[in-house]
């Protein structure tokens, strides 16, 4: 095969952000960096990175399993996980000089500082010389015996191999609008119906009236059809529009893409038994309280206000005037109706992307189309909230990179 003179790239890598940045180093070193290009449209490599665990950089998390991740195509992102899971990537960042550490199961860089990982990644990056295009939005992807990868400023880019790693549509502002989810459908590959995940859920206004700033510690479900589909304790934060916090953050992936509820337990120190007993005893020994103070000492007062409406009862009754029960009911299954959520640009991770099936589950390579391979969230995969979202970036680049040869 004749070809003209110019530079042809072993692999050209589509996006700066984790997955991209991770594929270079390692197709980096093994084939010498100046081979390999990568592609970011932005002016800068991983911004994405520096808004992670809330700038802390939540790499990974200790209990990695498949149970954690989501695609409409079943495991599809079982063998990257575990052959690349949590070990992999702290042995990786070890190297590139970044010490983890682990706080409830949450592993992230010793320095608590995302923009030490995003250093030590572009350092490296550099030190290999790969190839680096920034401000340099992809426009098309075409192939004949090569890729040719047609950048905004009239460059056109020539490899053999290319990987798309472009995230998804979540937080645009960090340059992920999903506008370049166009570059694989003219090859035949399908996007699965998108969702924002990882975001804030807006619910029935009228159960959560007075309540906007309000934050506790709650056991959350979420609820279809009657059934508890997931469930988790942590925070919960009350908005003028729904419900917030770290718990519905994690709850959020098994909800958006739902008709549900979320049933909150909001006193999950005392068991139903416990807090009936109580607050019996409360009736007898306090029954010259009006209903409005009952839950007084128990939960926060406009909370529990708002426990008392939706329990059916009108604060101005004497306690005395109360069934206990009915409350315990309510405070023990506080019940939202999920309408919505806060959309793309509030969303962490995107759910949903290119079908699956249409790639191979080991090396990540198209089934279409030889040489053209996918990494991070760019594919229908999406995980929990803990970390899970840049253990498969990470995953899903090493995968990709040991399958080019």
């Amino acid at each position: 095969m004749i070809r003209e003179n110019f530079k042809v790239y072993k692999a050209i890598i589509i996006g700066a952000g984790a997955s991209g940045m991770v594929a270079s180093i390692e197709l980096g070193k093994a084939f010498k960096g100046e081979n390999i290009a990568l592609v970011e449209k932005l002016s800068r490599v991983g911004k994405k990175i520096l808004s992670t665990g809330n700038g802390q950089c939540n790499l990974s998390n200790a209990n990695i399993s498949s149970e954690n991740y989501h695609s409409l195509n079943g495991e599809f992102y079982s063998y990257a996980i575990e052959n690349y899971g949590a070990k992999s990537l702290i042995k990786f960042f070890n190297e590139l000089g970044v010490l983890t550490t682990v706080e409830e199961d949450k592993i992230y860089p010793l320095s608590k500082q995302a923009s030490s990982v995003l250093d030590a990644l572009r350092f490296k990056i550099e030190s290999l010389n790969v190839a680096t295009f920034l401000d340099s939005k992809v426009e098309k992807i075409t192939k004949d015996d090569l890729f040719s990868v047609y950048l905004s400023n009239g460059q056109v880019l020539k490899g053999e191999n290319v990987i798309v790693s472009v995230g998804g549509k979540s937080a645009s502002h960090l340059g992920t609008d999903g506008s370049s989810y166009d570059l694989v459908t003219s090859f035949g590959h399908k996007i699965t119906k998108l969702y924002p995940s990882l975001v804030q859920l807006k619910t029935d206004k009228a159960k959560i009236k007075g309540m906007k700033g309000l934050k506790l510690k709650a056991n959350a479900k979420v609820v279809v059809d009657g059934k508890v589909i997931k469930e988790r304790d942590g925070e919960v934060l009350f908005t003028d529009y729904g419900v917030s916090g770290n718990a519905i953050f994690y709850l959020s992936s098994y909800a958006v893409d739902k008709k549900c509820e979320i049933s909150l337990d909001l006193a999950p120190s005392l068991s139903t038994e416990e807090l009936i007993r109580f607050l019996n005893e409360k009736k007898n020994n306090c029954s010259y309280l009006n209903l409005e103070n009952f839950l007084s000492g128990i939960i926060n007062n406009k909370i529990a206000s708002a426990v008392l409406r939706n329990s059916g009862f009108d604060l101005s009754n004497k306690v005395r005037e109360v069934f206990v029960e009915k409350i315990v009911k309510t405070i023990k299954n506080y019940t939202l109706e999920v309408v919505g959520n806060t959309g793309f640009d509030n969303s962490q991770v995107t759910k949903g992307g290119i079908d699956v099936s249409k790639i191979d589950n080991v090396t990540l390579e198209s089934k279409i189309v030889k040489g053209l391979y996918f990494a991070g969230e760019v594919m229908d995969v999406d995980g929990d909230c803990g970390g899970y979202n840049l253990q498969w970036a990470f995953s899903s680049a090493m995968a990709v990179s040991k399958s080019i040869k």
